[in-house]
Protein backbone atom coordinates (compact mmCIF):
# COMPACT_ATOMS: atom_id res chain seq x y z
CA UNK A 1 0.00 0.00 0.00
CA UNK A 2 2.95 2.44 0.94
CA UNK A 3 4.34 1.78 -2.56
CA UNK A 4 0.96 2.83 -4.28
CA UNK A 5 0.99 5.97 -2.25
CA UNK A 6 4.71 7.11 -3.28
CA UNK A 7 3.66 6.44 -7.37
CA UNK A 8 0.84 8.20 -7.25
CA UNK A 9 2.82 10.52 -5.52
CA UNK A 10 6.04 10.44 -7.09
CA UNK A 11 5.41 8.77 -10.30
CA UNK A 12 6.70 8.55 -12.80
CA UNK A 13 9.71 8.62 -10.87
CA UNK A 14 8.90 7.24 -7.41
CA UNK A 15 11.82 9.53 -6.44
CA UNK A 16 11.25 12.91 -5.02
CA UNK A 17 12.49 15.38 -7.55
CA UNK A 18 12.93 19.00 -6.96
CA UNK A 19 11.09 20.95 -9.87
CA UNK A 20 12.05 24.19 -8.42
CA UNK A 21 13.62 27.05 -10.08
CA UNK A 22 13.98 30.81 -9.47
CA UNK A 23 14.30 34.42 -11.24
CA UNK A 24 16.91 36.53 -11.15
CA UNK A 25 15.34 38.41 -8.42
CA UNK A 26 14.84 35.66 -6.23
CA UNK A 27 18.11 33.52 -6.90
CA UNK A 28 19.86 36.57 -5.82
CA UNK A 29 17.95 37.28 -2.31
CA UNK A 30 18.61 33.84 -1.58
CA UNK A 31 22.17 34.39 -2.13
CA UNK A 32 22.38 37.56 -0.42
CA UNK A 33 23.86 39.49 -3.35
CA UNK A 34 21.71 42.08 -5.76
CA UNK A 35 20.54 40.66 -9.44
CA UNK A 36 23.12 43.39 -11.05
CA UNK A 37 26.23 41.75 -8.67
CA UNK A 38 25.10 38.21 -10.41
CA UNK A 39 24.74 39.62 -13.70
CA UNK A 40 28.28 41.32 -13.26
CA UNK A 41 29.74 38.69 -11.96
CA UNK A 42 28.29 35.87 -15.08
CA UNK A 43 29.68 38.39 -17.34
CA UNK A 44 33.32 38.39 -16.11
CA UNK A 45 33.00 34.73 -16.41
CA UNK A 46 32.97 34.26 -12.45
CA UNK A 47 29.69 32.98 -12.93
CA UNK A 48 28.27 29.96 -15.68
CA UNK A 49 25.47 32.02 -17.75
CA UNK A 50 21.68 31.27 -16.19
CA UNK A 51 19.47 28.79 -17.81
CA UNK A 52 16.90 30.38 -20.11
CA UNK A 53 13.55 29.73 -21.44
CA UNK A 54 12.47 29.49 -24.75
CA UNK A 55 10.58 32.75 -24.07
CA UNK A 56 13.89 33.87 -23.45
CA UNK A 57 13.15 34.38 -19.35
CA UNK A 58 16.25 33.67 -17.16
CA UNK A 59 16.37 30.78 -14.19
CA UNK A 60 18.61 29.01 -11.67
CA UNK A 61 18.07 25.83 -10.36
CA UNK A 62 18.51 25.00 -6.58
CA UNK A 63 21.89 23.05 -7.56
CA UNK A 64 22.75 26.67 -8.92
CA UNK A 65 22.04 28.53 -6.00
CA UNK A 66 24.55 26.39 -4.47
CA UNK A 67 27.51 26.52 -6.97
CA UNK A 68 26.96 30.35 -6.80
CA UNK A 69 27.62 30.51 -3.47
CA UNK A 70 30.94 28.18 -3.90
CA UNK A 71 32.03 30.48 -6.50
CA UNK A 72 31.80 33.37 -5.13
CA UNK A 73 32.30 32.64 -1.64
CA UNK A 74 29.20 33.09 0.01
CA UNK A 75 29.05 31.22 3.73
CA UNK A 76 25.88 32.11 5.21
CA UNK A 77 27.12 29.29 8.19
CA UNK A 78 29.28 28.91 10.99
CA UNK A 79 32.92 29.00 10.59
CA UNK A 80 34.87 26.20 9.81
CA UNK A 81 36.28 25.38 12.95
CA UNK A 82 32.78 25.83 15.02
CA UNK A 83 30.33 23.11 15.80
CA UNK A 84 26.99 22.90 14.46
CA UNK A 85 24.08 24.24 16.31
CA UNK A 86 21.52 21.16 17.44
CA UNK A 87 18.00 22.05 17.62
CA UNK A 88 15.24 19.56 19.35
CA UNK A 89 12.12 20.45 18.05
CA UNK A 90 10.51 19.00 21.22
CA UNK A 91 7.17 18.89 23.07
CA UNK A 92 5.96 15.50 24.44
CA UNK A 93 1.93 15.89 23.38
CA UNK A 94 1.81 14.25 19.78
CA UNK A 95 -0.47 16.18 16.92
CA UNK A 96 1.66 19.56 17.84
CA UNK A 97 3.40 19.50 14.76
CA UNK A 98 6.84 18.58 14.96
CA UNK A 99 7.67 16.22 12.15
CA UNK A 100 6.01 19.52 10.11
CA UNK A 101 8.12 22.15 11.29
CA UNK A 102 11.36 20.28 11.59
CA UNK A 103 10.52 19.43 7.65
CA UNK A 104 9.88 23.11 6.78
CA UNK A 105 12.48 24.38 8.76
CA UNK A 106 15.24 22.16 7.11
CA UNK A 107 14.06 23.19 3.62
CA UNK A 108 14.05 27.06 4.36
CA UNK A 109 17.58 26.46 5.66
CA UNK A 110 18.45 24.96 2.31
CA UNK A 111 17.09 27.69 0.62
CA UNK A 112 19.33 29.93 2.65
CA UNK A 113 22.57 28.02 2.34
CA UNK A 114 22.92 26.34 5.56
CA UNK A 115 24.41 22.78 5.23
CA UNK A 116 21.91 20.51 7.54
CA UNK A 117 21.62 17.19 8.98
CA UNK A 118 18.17 15.94 10.28
CA UNK A 119 17.99 13.41 12.64
CA UNK A 120 14.41 11.48 12.81
CA UNK A 121 14.40 9.96 16.49
CA UNK A 122 10.44 8.88 15.90
CA UNK A 123 10.00 4.86 15.57
CA UNK A 124 7.14 6.91 13.52
CA UNK A 125 9.53 7.95 11.34
CA UNK A 126 7.10 10.69 9.96
CA UNK A 127 10.16 12.63 8.70
CA UNK A 128 12.13 10.06 7.44
CA UNK A 129 9.18 9.38 5.43
CA UNK A 130 9.09 13.35 4.14
CA UNK A 131 12.17 12.96 2.73
CA UNK A 132 11.22 10.09 0.91
CA UNK A 133 13.32 7.37 2.52
CA UNK A 134 10.75 4.07 3.09
CA UNK A 135 11.05 3.35 6.71
CA UNK A 136 9.70 -0.16 5.70
CA UNK A 137 12.70 -1.17 3.93
CA UNK A 138 14.73 -0.11 6.89
CA UNK A 139 13.95 -2.66 9.43
CA UNK A 140 16.97 -4.73 8.57
CA UNK A 141 18.95 -1.80 7.49
CA UNK A 142 22.05 -1.03 9.42
CA UNK A 143 22.17 2.61 8.56
CA UNK A 144 19.59 3.61 10.74
CA UNK A 145 19.43 5.70 13.76
CA UNK A 146 18.28 2.62 15.79
CA UNK A 147 20.62 0.51 14.79
CA UNK A 148 23.48 3.13 15.79
CA UNK A 149 21.60 3.72 19.25
CA UNK A 150 22.05 -0.01 19.50
CA UNK A 151 24.86 -0.30 22.80
CA UNK A 152 25.83 -3.13 20.37
CA UNK A 153 27.22 -0.81 17.82
CA UNK A 154 30.27 0.75 17.55
CA UNK A 155 30.25 4.88 17.72
CA UNK A 156 32.46 5.51 14.89
CA UNK A 157 29.62 3.87 13.28
CA UNK A 158 27.34 7.44 13.71
CA UNK A 159 28.65 8.64 9.84
CA UNK A 160 27.19 4.97 7.54
CA UNK A 161 24.01 6.16 9.29
CA UNK A 162 23.36 9.59 6.89
CA UNK A 163 21.80 9.11 3.91
CA UNK A 164 21.47 11.47 0.70
CA UNK A 165 17.88 13.79 0.16
CA UNK A 166 16.75 15.31 -3.23
CA UNK A 167 17.99 18.39 -1.55
CA UNK A 168 21.72 18.81 -2.41
CA UNK A 169 22.65 20.34 1.70
CA UNK A 170 20.17 18.30 3.32
CA UNK A 171 21.15 14.81 4.75
CA UNK A 172 19.35 12.31 6.38
CA UNK A 173 19.75 10.09 9.36
CA UNK A 174 16.51 7.89 9.04
CA UNK A 175 14.50 6.18 11.69
CA UNK A 176 12.46 3.40 11.43
CA UNK A 177 10.15 0.71 13.40
CA UNK A 178 13.68 -1.29 14.83
CA UNK A 179 13.86 2.03 16.75
CA UNK A 180 11.83 0.80 19.22
CA UNK A 181 14.61 -1.53 19.80
CA UNK A 182 17.18 1.14 20.50
CA UNK A 183 14.48 2.14 23.00
CA UNK A 184 14.59 -1.00 24.64
CA UNK A 185 18.08 -1.80 25.15
CA UNK A 186 18.92 1.53 26.07
CA UNK A 187 16.87 0.76 29.31
CA UNK A 188 18.26 -2.40 29.77
CA UNK A 189 21.54 -0.48 30.79
CA UNK A 190 20.04 0.74 33.79
CA UNK A 191 20.21 -3.13 34.91
CA UNK A 192 24.42 -2.34 34.61
CA UNK A 193 24.59 1.29 36.24
CA UNK A 194 27.59 3.04 36.54
CA UNK A 195 29.59 3.88 32.94
CA UNK A 196 26.38 1.60 30.88
CA UNK A 197 23.72 4.32 32.04
CA UNK A 198 25.90 7.30 31.42
CA UNK A 199 27.19 5.80 27.41
CA UNK A 200 23.45 4.81 27.27
CA UNK A 201 22.29 8.94 27.85
CA UNK A 202 25.19 9.97 25.85
CA UNK A 203 24.98 7.85 22.43
CA UNK A 204 23.23 10.08 20.27
CA UNK A 205 25.54 12.93 21.59
CA UNK A 206 28.76 11.03 21.00
CA UNK A 207 27.41 10.34 17.59
CA UNK A 208 26.87 13.91 16.30
CA UNK A 209 30.22 14.95 17.82
CA UNK A 210 31.51 12.73 14.89
CA UNK A 211 30.10 15.67 12.54
CA UNK A 212 29.35 18.13 14.34
CA UNK A 213 31.87 20.44 12.35
CA UNK A 214 30.87 19.28 8.88
CA UNK A 215 27.01 20.50 9.35
CA UNK A 216 25.87 24.37 9.85
CA UNK A 217 22.61 22.94 11.88
CA UNK A 218 21.69 19.69 12.97
CA UNK A 219 17.87 19.10 13.42
CA UNK A 220 16.52 16.11 16.01
CA UNK A 221 12.66 14.88 15.43
CA UNK A 222 12.41 13.38 19.33
CA UNK A 223 9.29 10.89 20.15
CA UNK A 224 6.25 12.25 21.61
CA UNK A 225 7.62 10.60 24.89
CA UNK A 226 10.36 10.81 27.61
CA UNK A 227 12.01 7.52 27.43
CA UNK A 228 15.53 6.84 26.65
CA UNK A 229 15.23 7.91 23.31
CA UNK A 230 14.02 11.57 24.77
CA UNK A 231 16.58 11.79 27.02
CA UNK A 232 19.25 11.25 24.39
CA UNK A 233 17.55 13.93 22.42
CA UNK A 234 17.91 16.51 25.19
CA UNK A 235 21.76 15.37 26.05
CA UNK A 236 22.57 15.87 22.35
CA UNK A 237 20.68 19.41 21.73
CA UNK A 238 22.13 22.74 22.19
CA UNK A 239 18.69 24.57 21.62
CA UNK A 240 15.56 23.65 22.08
CA UNK A 241 12.39 24.80 19.83
CA UNK A 242 9.01 23.85 21.48
CA UNK A 243 6.19 23.91 19.70
CA UNK A 244 2.20 24.73 21.32
CA UNK A 245 -0.72 25.16 19.49
CA UNK A 246 -3.35 27.92 20.87
CA UNK A 247 -5.54 25.14 22.37
CA UNK A 248 -6.15 25.27 25.92
CA UNK A 249 -5.38 21.19 26.47
CA UNK A 250 -2.00 21.59 24.60
CA UNK A 251 -1.29 24.81 26.38
CA UNK A 252 -1.71 23.23 29.45
CA UNK A 253 0.20 19.88 28.50
CA UNK A 254 3.33 21.94 28.06
CA UNK A 255 3.14 23.04 31.65
CA UNK A 256 3.32 19.19 32.26
CA UNK A 257 5.93 19.24 29.80
CA UNK A 258 8.28 21.73 30.91
CA UNK A 259 8.33 20.27 34.86
CA UNK A 260 9.18 16.84 32.92
CA UNK A 261 12.37 18.77 31.00
CA UNK A 262 13.64 20.16 34.46
CA UNK A 263 13.25 16.71 36.10
CA UNK A 264 14.93 15.46 33.44
CA UNK A 265 18.05 17.78 33.22
CA UNK A 266 18.49 16.64 36.72
CA UNK A 267 18.37 12.86 36.03
CA UNK A 268 21.16 13.63 33.53
CA UNK A 269 23.09 15.54 35.50
CA UNK A 270 22.80 13.16 38.05
CA UNK A 271 23.99 10.74 35.54
CA UNK A 272 27.65 13.32 34.64
CA UNK A 273 25.62 14.43 31.13
CA UNK A 274 25.18 18.07 32.05
CA UNK A 275 23.09 20.09 29.36
CA UNK A 276 23.77 23.73 28.34
CA UNK A 277 21.18 25.15 25.84
CA UNK A 278 22.09 28.37 24.36
CA UNK A 279 18.38 29.18 23.64
CA UNK A 280 14.65 27.78 24.06
CA UNK A 281 12.00 29.18 22.13
CA UNK A 282 8.58 28.57 22.17
CA UNK A 283 6.57 28.75 18.58
CA UNK A 284 2.68 29.32 18.60
CA UNK A 285 1.59 26.22 15.86
CA UNK A 286 -1.34 25.49 13.47
CA UNK A 287 -2.58 28.74 14.81
CA UNK A 288 -6.34 30.18 12.93
CA UNK A 289 -7.05 33.81 14.73
CA UNK A 290 -10.46 33.13 13.42
CA UNK A 291 -10.85 30.29 15.86
CA UNK A 292 -13.07 31.28 18.95
CA UNK A 293 -10.92 30.66 21.94
CA UNK A 294 -7.41 30.68 19.87
CA UNK A 295 -7.19 34.44 20.54
CA UNK A 296 -7.54 34.30 23.74
CA UNK A 297 -4.76 31.56 24.26
CA UNK A 298 -2.41 33.14 22.17
CA UNK A 299 -2.22 36.26 24.16
CA UNK A 300 -2.31 34.08 27.59
CA UNK A 301 1.10 32.30 25.62
CA UNK A 302 2.27 35.74 24.90
CA UNK A 303 1.99 36.88 28.70
CA UNK A 304 3.09 33.40 30.01
CA UNK A 305 6.10 33.03 27.92
CA UNK A 306 7.41 36.33 27.25
CA UNK A 307 10.64 36.60 25.34
CA UNK A 308 10.84 33.24 25.24
CA UNK A 309 8.06 32.84 22.76
CA UNK A 310 8.33 33.87 18.76
CA UNK A 311 6.60 36.97 17.93
CA UNK A 312 5.48 35.27 14.90
CA UNK A 313 2.66 32.13 15.15
CA UNK A 314 2.88 29.17 12.75
CA UNK A 315 -0.51 29.98 11.06
CA UNK A 316 -2.61 27.17 9.94
CA UNK A 317 -3.08 26.68 6.24
CA UNK A 318 -4.37 24.29 3.46
CA UNK A 319 -1.11 25.00 1.78
CA UNK A 320 0.50 22.88 4.55
CA UNK A 321 -1.51 20.32 5.08
CA UNK A 322 -1.71 19.36 1.34
CA UNK A 323 1.88 19.53 0.94
CA UNK A 324 2.07 17.53 3.61
CA UNK A 325 -0.09 14.71 2.35
CA UNK A 326 2.24 14.83 -0.92
CA UNK A 327 5.34 14.10 1.61
CA UNK A 328 6.37 17.32 0.77
CA UNK A 329 6.89 20.57 2.32
CA UNK A 330 5.09 23.86 1.43
CA UNK A 331 8.90 25.38 -0.03
CA UNK A 332 8.97 22.08 -2.58
CA UNK A 333 5.20 22.61 -3.76
CA UNK A 334 3.45 24.33 -5.91
CA UNK A 335 0.40 26.65 -4.79
CA UNK A 336 -2.53 24.29 -4.01
CA UNK A 337 -4.91 27.23 -4.19
CA UNK A 338 -4.76 31.05 -5.04
CA UNK A 339 -0.95 32.30 -5.59
CA UNK A 340 -1.61 34.84 -2.88
CA UNK A 341 -2.64 32.21 -0.43
CA UNK A 342 0.30 30.02 -1.05
CA UNK A 343 2.66 33.31 -0.51
CA UNK A 344 0.95 34.31 2.14
CA UNK A 345 2.21 30.85 4.06
CA UNK A 346 5.88 31.27 2.97
CA UNK A 347 5.88 34.41 3.94
CA UNK A 348 4.70 33.53 7.39
CA UNK A 349 6.88 30.62 7.59
CA UNK A 350 9.76 32.87 6.61
CA UNK A 351 9.07 35.26 9.41
CA UNK A 352 9.07 32.37 11.89
CA UNK A 353 12.06 30.50 10.83
CA UNK A 354 13.78 33.95 10.47
CA UNK A 355 13.53 34.31 14.26
CA UNK A 356 15.04 31.22 15.03
CA UNK A 357 18.20 32.08 12.61
CA UNK A 358 18.52 35.00 14.24
CA UNK A 359 19.01 32.87 17.35
CA UNK A 360 20.74 30.06 16.23
CA UNK A 361 23.64 32.60 14.53
CA UNK A 362 24.47 33.88 18.32
CA UNK A 363 25.64 30.74 19.27
CA UNK A 364 28.43 30.90 16.89
CA UNK A 365 31.34 33.52 18.13
CA UNK A 366 31.80 34.40 14.35
CA UNK A 367 28.17 35.54 13.41
CA UNK A 368 27.11 36.17 16.96
CA UNK A 369 26.09 40.24 17.90
CA UNK A 370 28.90 39.80 20.48
CA UNK A 371 31.42 38.92 17.79
CA UNK A 372 34.07 35.99 18.08
CA UNK A 373 35.73 35.65 21.84
CA UNK A 374 38.91 35.57 22.34
CA UNK A 375 39.35 31.82 22.24
CA UNK A 376 37.41 31.59 19.12
CA UNK A 377 40.15 33.78 17.73
CA UNK A 378 42.78 31.36 19.06
CA UNK A 379 41.43 28.14 17.72
CA UNK A 380 40.38 29.64 14.19
CA UNK A 381 44.64 30.95 14.02
CA UNK A 382 45.15 27.56 15.23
Amino acid sequence: MSDRVKKIVFDPEERKVLDMTFGPGVAAELVGRTPEALAKAEKEGRLAAPKQLANGRRFYTLEDLTQIRESLGIHPGKADHEDAVVIAVQNFKGGVGKSTITKHFADYLALHGYKVLVIDCDPQASTTTMFDIKPEMLLDEEKTLGNFLSPRSNFDDFPASIHDTAWPTIKVIPSSLGLQDAEWDLTATLREGGQAVREGLQRLRIGIENVIKDFDVILLDPPPAMGFLGLNVMAAATGLLVPVPARQLDYLSTIHFMNTIAENIEVLEANDTPVDYGFIRVVCSAFSPNKPGENDMWKMMQATYGMYLLSQPILASEEIKNATQAFRSVYESKPSASHATYNRCRENLDAVFNEVVQQMRQQWPSTSIAGPSSDALASAAA
